[in-house]
C-alpha cells in the first residue's frame, strides 16, 4: 500500500512538473533557510556548555550604585571567591582571572610584539575549566610564579612553531619580567566567552605582594565559583551580603553589590562594561527563531494554496477512485503521501544546498558554522521533524479538501476549478504570508536606518581622520610635548593630542563633592576623562560656557576642570557652574580642589546603546593610553608612514600600533551590522518564497477565469481592463496584509529600538514604502500570467462553448 502511494505521488509529480517544481523549489528555500538559522541558534546557545558541570558554575558580578545611576561590571574583589569557598560547603571550587584588556609588549629574541589578549589566572584555572591542554600537566603548569601557558596561535606567533615548552618570553614595562612557557593549549573553541591567547600565573602577584590576591579593596577580578547544585545560588547571594557587611568599609558600601550569573547565561544575557569578549543577545536568538519559523510557514502555506487551487484538475481522479471503491481514508493517505514525498525531496535538496553554501554564508555572517554541523543527530532529527510537520501540516487541508469531493458531482463536470466556495481560506493564507513579508520588509528598513543613524549621528567631536596611536607602556608620555611638536612640523598633520580614555573605551569613575549638592547626597560620581590640554581644540569640542584649557596658564594643568551639561545639572549648578569649585578624589584616596573653567555639551563619548554620562575633562595625571593625530584625509598613508618613523625615533623599544577613530567607533555596532545583513537576506528570501506561491496561484487563477476573460474581450473589454480585473483581487489581499502588518511591525520595532539610548523614530513613510514595495512585487509577480491571459485570443477560450 505504501509503495502504491509513493508511486502515485511520483507519477503525479511527473505529470505536473510546473506545479511540483514551484512547490519543491519553495519548500527547498524555506527548509534551507530554517536549517541555516537552526545552526546559528544552536551555536549561540552552545556557549560554555562544553565545560564539565557548566550548569553549576557561576560568575560573580558587581554593581556600583552611584548618584548618576547604577553600573554593573563582571568583575569584583579578589577576596570574595576564596571567602565564599572557605565559609560555604556548597561552594566546591573557585578560580579567578585578572589583567584583561591590558596592552602588553612582549619581546622574544629581540623581536617586539603587541599583546592584547592575556590574563593572570589562578593555578587551578585549567582544572576548573575544560580547555584542552596539549603539552604540560593541568595541575602544574601555572603553579609557580613567572610561568605562562600559550595557545597554539600564540606559540606560532612568538616562536614560529608549537615546540615551546621551556622557552622564555619577556614582558616589557617599567621592570621587564621574564616568563617561562610551561604549557601549550589547543586553540580555544569559538563558543566560549573566555577568550585569551596567553595565561600568566597569578602566583607572580603573590611573590610580589602577598595580600594582593586576598584584598577586599581591589575590584578587577573575574571570579568564578562552582556549586554543589545550581539551586544553591540564592544561598551564595545571601552569604555575599554578610561578607559585605563584615569586610567593606562604610565609604565603599555603595561600590560593592555582588550577584551571580550562570556561566551558560553569560554569552546571551550579559552585556556589561568590561566583558572579556563581545557577547551575543537573546534578542538575536528570538528574532531569528521567529524568522526561521515564519520562512518555513510561508513555504508550507505555498503548498496548501497551490494544492487546493488546482483541485478541479484532480476532481475527476478523486471521483473515479471513489466509484472504483476507494475510501476517503485511502484518498487522504494518498494525498498526504504526495505531500510527504515533496517535503522529503525538498529536505534532501536543502541538505545539499546548505552543505555547499554553508562556508560562504558562515563568512558572510561571521559565525563559525561548518558542514559537519549538519550531520549532528539533533540537526538531522530536526530535519526529519520538519519533513513530517511540513508534509502532514501542509498536506492535511488539501487532503481533507480533495477527498471530500462527491463522485456524482465531479463526474458530471459540475465542480468549478479551484473549488472551495469563495476561497476564503486560501486568501487568508495569502494574507498571512504577506503579513510576515511586510513585517520583515519594515524590519529591514528600520534596522538599516538605525544602523545608519548609529554610524552617522553627530557625536559632538571630530571622529573623521583621527589617527590613534597606542601609547604602550607610556613610552611617549615623558616626551609628549616634544613628540607633538615634531609631528606638527608635517603640514598634513593638523593637530596632536592625547587622552587616557578614548571615546567608547573604558574610563575611570571619580568621586566628587560640591557645596552645591544637598547634604543628603554624600557626593557624586563622574566619569573622569584625563586629557592633554589641547584635546578639546584638536577634537573640535566646543566650550559653550566659560573657556577652554590654556597651556600658558600654569594652574590649568593642576586645578582646572571642564564639565558637561549633565554634570552641571547633577551638581545643581545649571547656568552658574563657571568659577565654582569642586573636590575630586584621586586614585590614592587624596582630595584635590578643582575649579570649573568651562562647560561643554553632552557629547557622546559612550557607544550610542548607552546614555551620555555626567563627566569632566582635566589634566588629572600624566597617563595617556592613546595619542590622537588629526590628519589631512588626502595624505593618510603618507602620515602613517611619517608617524611610524617618528615613533621609532622616540620609542624604539615599543611596537608601533595604530588605528583610525572612525573605524574604532564603528566596531561598537558590529552586532547591529550583522543583524542588518541577516534581516535583509532572510527578508528577501521570505518575500521571494511568498511570491513563488503567488505566481503559482496567479497561474491557476487566470486559468480558472480564462473563459470569463474571453467573454469580456468579445464584449469590448480592453487589455488594461482585463489586467485590472485579474490583478484587483491580489491587490486587495496585499492591502489587507499591510493593515495587519503595520501595527505588528510598529510594536516589534519599538521593542528592538528600546535597547538603544539613542534611536530613530520610525516614520509613517517607512511603513507606506514597505506596503508599496510588497504591492509592487506582488503585482509584478502575477503580471506575466495576467498579461498573457489579457492578450489571449478569446476564440480559443470560447471554442468549447
Amino acid at each position: 500500500m505504501l509503495k502504491s502511494y509513493f508511486l502515485v505521488a511520483l507519477r503525479t509529480i511527473r505529470k505536473n512538473p510546473g506545479y511540483a517544481g514551484v512547490n519543491i523549489f519553495g519548500l527547498t528555500l524555506g527548509i534551507s533557510a530554517f536549517l541555516v538559522i537552526l545552526l546559528v541558534i544552536r551555536f549561540e546557545l552552545s556557549f560554555d556548555k562544553f565545560h564539565s558541570d557548566s550548569e553549576k558554575i557561576f560568575r560573580i558580578n558587581n554593581e556600583l550604585r552611584l548618584s548618576s545611576g547604577n553600573y554593573k561590571y563582571p568583575t569584583s574583589t579578589s577576596a570574595l571567591a576564596p571567602a565564599l569557598s572557605n565559609q560555604l560547603p556548597e561552594v566546591t571550587d573557585y578560580t579567578r582571572m585578572s589583567g584583561g584588556g591590558q596592552q602588553l609588549v612582549i619581546e622574544v629574541e629581540t623581536e617586539l610584539y603587541k599583546e592584547n589578549n592575556s590574563f593572570f589566572v589562578d593555578p587551578n584555572f585549567l582544572e576548573f575549566f575544560n580547555f584542552s591542554l596539549l603539552q604540560g600537566q593541568k595541575e602544574q603548569v601555572l603553579s609557580a610564579p613567572n610561568t605562562v601557558v600559550l595557545t597554539e596561535t600564540a606559540a606560532v606567533r612568538y616562536f614560529g612553531n608549537t615546540n615551546v615548552i621551556g622557552k622564555t618570553l619577556k614582558v616589557k614595562g617599567q621592570q621587564d619580567t621574564n616568563y617561562e612557557v610551561t604549557g601549550l593549549l589547543e586553540n580555544l573553541p569559538k563558543n566560549t566567552h573566555i577568550a585569551f591567547d596567553l595565561l600568566f600565573s597569578n602566583q607572580t602577584f603573590r611573590s610580589q605582594n602577598a595580600n594582593f590576591l586576598n584584598s577586599w579593596a581591589n575590584d578587577g577580578f573575574y571570579n568564578y565559583i562552582k556549586l554543589t547544585d545550581e539551586q544553591h545560588a540564592n544561598l551564595v547571594t545571601a552569604k555575599m551580603v554578610e561578607l559585605k557587611a563584615a569586610n567593606i568599609e562604610e565609604g565603599r558600601l555603595h561600590m560593592f553589590n555582588p550577584d551571580l550569573i550562570a556561566l551558560e547565561d553569560i554569552h546571551l544575557k550579559s552585556n556589561l562594561r568590561n566583558e572579556i569578549s563581545v557577547n551575543g543577545s537573546m534578542d538575536f536568538v528570538y528574532i531569528f527563531t521567529a524568522v526561521g519559523v515564519f520562512v518555513l510557514l510561508i513555504a508550507g502555506i505555498n503548498y496548501m494554496n497551490l494544492a487546493t487551487a488546482r483541485s478541479a484538475k484532480r476532481a475527476k481522479e478523486v471521483g473515479m477512485r471513489k466509484v472504483l471503491g476507494a475510501y476517503r481514508k485511502q484518498l487522504i493517505n494518498q494525498f498526504l503521501g504526495e505531500s510527504l514525498v515533496l517535503a522529503s525531496i525538498s529536505a534532501l535538496l536543502s541538505l545539499i544546498m546548505v552543505y555547499l553554501l554553508i562556508g560562504p554564508f558562515s563568512s558572510f555572517i561571521n559565525k563559525p558554522l561548518s558542514s559537519a554541523m549538519l550531520f549532528e543527530p539533533e540537526v538531522l532529527g530536526a530535519l526529519a521533524l520538519i519533513v513530517v510537520v511540513i508534509g502532514l501540516g501542509s498536506g492535511v487541508y488539501p487532503a481533507l479538501f480533495l477527498s471530500a469531493f462527491k463522485p456524482v458531482v465531479v463526474l458530471k463536470g459540475k465542480l468549478a476549478a479551484g473549488m472551495g466556495g469563495s476561497g476564503i481560506f486560501r486568501k487568508a493564507l495569502v494574507v498571512f504570508q504577506f503579513v510576515i513579508s511586510i513585517v520583515m520588509i519594515i524590519g529591514t528598513v528600520i534596522v538599516y536606518n538605525q544602523l545608519s543613524f548609529l554610524q552617522n549621528k553627530p557625536l559632538g567631536f571630530e571622529r573623521e581622520n583621527i589617527l590613534m596611536v597606542s601609547n604602550t607602556n607610556q613610552a611617549i608620555t615623558p616626551r609628549m610635548e616634544a613628540f607633538k611638536n615634531e609631528l606638527e612640523k608635517n603640514p598634513s598633520i593638523e593637530g596632536v593630542t592625547a587622552t587616557f580614555s578614548k571615546p567608547g573605551g573604558l574610563r575611570p569613575i571619580i568621586f566628587v563633592k560640591s557645596e552645591s549638592v544637598s547634604e543628603e547626597v554624600d557626593g557624586l560620581n563622574l566619569a573622569g576623562i584625563n586629557i592633554y590640554l589641547n584635546y578639546l581644540d584638536v577634537m573640535n569640542i566646543e566650550v559653550q560656557d566659560g573657556r577652554n584649557f590654556d597651556p600658558t596658564i600654569p594652574t590649568d594643568s593642576t586645578e582646572a576642570i571642564i564639565i558637561n551639561r549633565r554634570a552641571e545639572a547633577e551638581l545643581n549648578l545649571k547656568g552658574e557652574a563657571v568659577g565654582k569649585f569642586i573636590d575630586v578624589q584621586g586614585f590614592g584616596g587624596d582630595w584635590q580642589r578643582k575649579q570649573i573653567i568651562g562647560v561643554i555639551d553632552d557629547i557622546n563619548f559612550e557607544p550610542l546603546q548607552r546614555r551620555t554620562e555626567s563627566c569632566f575633562y582635566a589634566y588629572f595625571f600624566p597617563n595617556f593610553q592613546e595619542i590622537f593625530i588629526k590628519v589631512n584625509p588626502e595624505s593618510q598613508s603618507e602620515v602613517v608612514s611619517y608617524v611610524r618613523d617618528k615613533w621609532t625615533e622616540f620609542a624604539p623599544s615599543q611596537p608601533f600600533e595604530y588605528s583610525f577613530l572612525e573605524e574604532d567607533l564603528a566596531a561598537h555596532y558590529d552586532n547591529e551590522k550583522a543583524l542588518s545583513q541577516l534581516v535583509v537576506f532572510f527578508a528577501i528570501l521570505a518575500v521571494g518564497i511568498a511570491c513563488l506561491g503567488l505566481f503559482g496561484l496567479a497561474s491557476y487563477s487566470t486559468e480558472q477565469r480564462i473563459k470569463e476573460v474571453g467573454v469580456r474581450k468579445v464584449l469590448g473589454a480592453s487589455i488594461w481592463q482585463v489586467l485590472y480585473l485579474l490583478s484587483k483581487d491580489f491587490a486587495i489581499l496585499i492591502a489587507i496584509a499591510f493593515v495587519i502588518a503595520a501595527p505588528v511591525a510598529f510594536y516589534l520595532s519599538g521593542w528592538w529600538l528600546q535597547n538603544f539610548a539613542f534611536s530613530i523614530t520610525p516614520s509613517v513613510l517607512t511603513f507606506l514604502l514597505a506596503g508599496f514595495v510588497a504591492l509592487f512585487i506582488a503585482l509584478l509577480t502575477v503580471s506575466q500570467k495576467t498579461y498573457a491571459a489579457a492578450k489571449s485570443n478569446p476564440v480559443k477560450a470560447l471554442r468549447s462553448e
